[in-house]
């Protein structure tokens, strides 16, 4: 597996503390949610988060795993407000100098009337709604700021009862506008990806521009949430910056626990390699189910059929939280193109397979860690591994097809192999082995 480090392996402990599992998220649910669920067939949940709360990638959980639509102020304001005041209206920054000009014409009447229509014109049955958007130029609209929006959330309930809201609550969120050195060194240690991109982009801005949308946030929400907070239909999750990694876990686990299932299963890390033994890697910790592509193929099989297979075993086989050891000995010549340039493909000369597997045992410490060449394929759902020798272009062309026939499935339920074969180069020539190809 290429497990000889150039570099002194640090303590054991030191590796337990740094890959230990992310501080758990209290969750609180309120009293009155189980009732609203069991009373209707259609789920609205309304979202609150403020800027550093990393909403988005619970709103991008919710309709990427359990089949959410999702509803935003935003995308309302700048689609059909201009309708509403002038046709002549042709760019968001018009839309924004006229919301500056007029904080009275956009008011909560007239968001939640749009909301309604939107809902009544849908056939989905699940949907999210992010009511209160961090866009300085709405949260400054006269009606957001009033103290109480009870009238109007009870005139939209009538036709269209709110499931419950869900409150993202970032309980250190101070420490993001002055921190100490000794809390911001080792919060950022603990930081997710999206976090620590976040966290770079308000070094370069100013903090008080960042506290003032902080409490614009929390002036416009308050009323929202007393509303739901009179009828017991608040679910919290009460975070600290440090806890990002585990805010789509937790959030996944809430909706698993009020009975909604999962939609997609290809949230699995993804190991390829060309070696058929690794007796340092320990497949049990890491959650690795063990998959020899040589088992679900035929030898003339070219790389499409290859994927597609493996993907039909994973999508058949695979439970949440399960990871693959893929084992892929012979590429053909052939079916290796330029492919498309991935952007988001992360290259290390060494590293632990630890920074890119979140889901571990994390009762017990693995046999062995040991670092090797990866190369990472990433997006918001899915990490493909590859150990050396495979190269960034073999890379590129195994996780391209693997994605296409994700995304296909989720949209279609089936995975064309005629459409991927038609997108693939010939599978003719001989086999190589991957190290040599």
């Amino acid at each position: 597996m290429g497990c000889t480090p150039s570099a002194p392996t640090p303590p054991s402990e030191a590796l337990s503390d740094k890959f230990g599992p992310p501080p758990p998220i209290p969750v609180d649910i309120g009293t009155g949610i189980r009732h609203q669920l069991n009373s209707t067939d259609v789920t609205i949940i309304f979202i609150f988060g403020g800027p550093a709360s990393q909403k988005g990638l619970v709103i991008q959980e919710l309709t990427g795993s359990f089949n959410f639509v999702s509803i935003s102020v935003e995308d309302i304001v700048f689609n059909y407000l201009p309708n509403r005041v002038a046709n002549t209206i042709e760019s968001i920054g018009e839309i924004q100098e006229i919301l500056k000009r007029d904080q009275g014409i956009l008011t909560v009447d007239w968001i939640l009337s749009m909301i309604s229509a939107k809902l009544s014109t849908s056939m989905g049955q699940r949907f999210v709604v992010d009511i209160v958007p961090t866009l300085a130029t709405i949260m400054k609209a006269d009606s957001y700021k009033s103290r109480t929006h009870d009238r109007s959330l009870e005139n939209f309930e009538r036709t269209h009862p709110i499931t419950f809201a869900l409150d993202i609550s970032v309980l250190d969120e101070q420490e993001l506008i002055a921190p100490n050195e000794s809390a911001k060194e080792a919060n950022n240690k603990k930081l997710s990806p999206e976090m620590s991109q976040f966290m770079k982009g308000i070094d370069d801005i100013d903090k008080g521009r960042l506290e003032k949308r902080l409490d614009e946030y929390h002036q416009c929400a308050e009323p929202f949430l007393r509303y739901f907070h009179k009828t017991r239909r608040i679910a919290r999750l009460s975070l600290h910056t440090g806890s990002f990694a585990n805010l789509v876990p937790t959030c996944r686990d809430v909706m698993l626990e009020f009975g909604f299932t999962l939609s997609r299963r290809d949230d699995h890390v993804l190991v390829f390699s060309a070696q058929v033994v690794h007796e340092n890697l320990d497949l049990d910790y890491y959650k690795l189910k063990r998959v020899d592509i040589a088992e679900l193929c035929k030898p003339s099989d070219g790389l499409v059929a290859q994927i597609a297979a493996l993907h039909k075993y994973i999508a058949s086989h695979g439970r949440p939280g399960d990871n693959f050891l893929v084992i892929m000995r012979n590429v053909k010549k052939n079916d290796i193109t330029k492919s498309k340039r991935i952007n988001f493909m992360e290259k290390k000369s060494e590293a632990y397979l630890d920074e890119f597997i979140k889901n571990k045992q994390h009762d017990r410490p693995p046999k062995s860690r040991c670092r090797t060449a990866i190369n990472c394929v990433s997006s918001s759902r899915q990490i493909i591994l590859f150990l050396e020798p495979f190269s960034s272009t073999i890379a590129q062309n195994i996780a391209s097809l693997y994605n296409k026939m994700v995304k296909r499935k989720s949209s279609t339920g089936v995975t064309s192999m005629s459409r991927l074969q038609r997108e693939a180069p010939s599978s003719r020539g001989t086999a190589a082995d991957a190290n040599n190809t």
